[in-house]
């Protein structure tokens, strides 16, 4: 059997990475041997990950973003936004407003990337971002074209849920404030990032949807609540139907957007823990406010959560 014939085999039978050393040593050969039969593989048209430390997995799945592909899905409303697929970023978020920067993008221009090295969440936390598992997506919307800044991250909430609507019949939901999930497992996150260096604020909403990512790797990373889709999904038609989508959202009035995001909340009625300060607390998530606070019954009074992060205790 050749070299890439039998780590072909070995990739199609493993069920995580499989190192070049562990490869190299099975079959007696050269790291170097073992990075050639990659290199012919790939050639033959497998795409295979590469992670620094873990190794190589076969990704069977993987359908390359597109910005042509994904353009040519777009409503006729975005036919002049810019749309940009990179191979490799630190942060599409960080990525985007350079580039708008540097030359003025229209509204809803966006930026994919295959991989994210610096991936960004919420409150300074990272967000995993493995080569060709996901869809990495930031858009940017400058001050004349936005909403109220309270509802862009409902309005993207809302527009990926209907976007995966469009592949998937998996019940996600949204959880208060900005992310989803499937399954008690976070599959996509939203980040939101103003910036008003220019005299005029603009947004930047980032969104990270797992659609092919491994739970092993999320296992290695100590990240229990993190999951993925599962089935086959394009993510050249997610990365369009989500612009679509929340071009749409964005136009809509206040308490459409509201409305929606209550719909579609799994938090309203649970019992979830929090923390103001220092001070840790557990009640239930009652309703969300008109500005999107969400309210929370605690010992006989309401308290206001305006951010932050909460679990949601019990099943749901």
């Amino acid at each position: 059997m050749k070299s890439k014939d039998y780590i072909l085999k070995a990739l199609k039978e493993a069920d995580d990475y499989l190192s070049g050393e562990d490869l190299a040593r099975a079959m007696n050969i050269s790291r170097a041997a073992v990075w050639q039969a990659i290199k012919a593989l790939r050639q033959d048209g497998y795409h295979i990950d590469a992670v620094t430390n873990r190794g190589y997995r076969l990704n069977e799945n993987y359908e390359a973003l597109d910005a042509e592909r994904i353009r040519s899905r777009l409503t006729d409303d975005l036919k002049d936004v810019t749309v940009s697929v990179l191979d490799r970023v630190d942060s599409t978020n960080d990525a985007i407003f350079r580039e708008d920067a540097a030359s003025p993008l229209p509204s809803f221009s966006f930026m994919t990337a295959e991989e994210q090295t610096a991936g960004k969440g919420r409150v300074g936390k990272s967000f995993l971002s493995p080569y060709g598992t996901g869809l990495y997506l930031s858009t940017i919307i400058h001050a004349d074209d936005a909403p109220d800044p309270s509802l862009i991250t409902m309005a993207a909430a809302v527009a990926l849920k209907e976007a995966l609507t469009e592949q998937s019949d998996e019940d996600v939901k949204i959880k208060w404030v900005n992310d989803l999930y499937f399954n008690h497992k976070k599959i996509a996150g939203i980040l939101t990032e103003a910036d008003f260096s220019q005299g005029k604020a603009r947004y930047v909403i980032g969104l990270g949807i797992n659609t092919n990512t491994p739970q092993k790797l999320f296992e290695k990373q100590a990240l229990p609540t993190a999951g993925s889709l599962t089935g086959d999904i394009s993510r050249n038609q997610l990365a369009a139907d989500l612009m679509n989508a929340l071009y749409r959202w964005i136009q809509r009035p206040a308490d459409e957007i509201l409305n929606a995001y209550r719909k579609y909340n799994l938090t309203i009625g649970k019992t979830i823990r929090f923390a103001k300060g220092d001070i840790e607390y557990t009640g239930v998530a009652e309703a969300i406010d008109d500005d999107g606070a969400l309210l929370v019954a605690v010992e006989g009074r309401i308290l206001r959560l305006s951010a932050g992060a909460i679990s949601v205790e019990g099943s749901w």
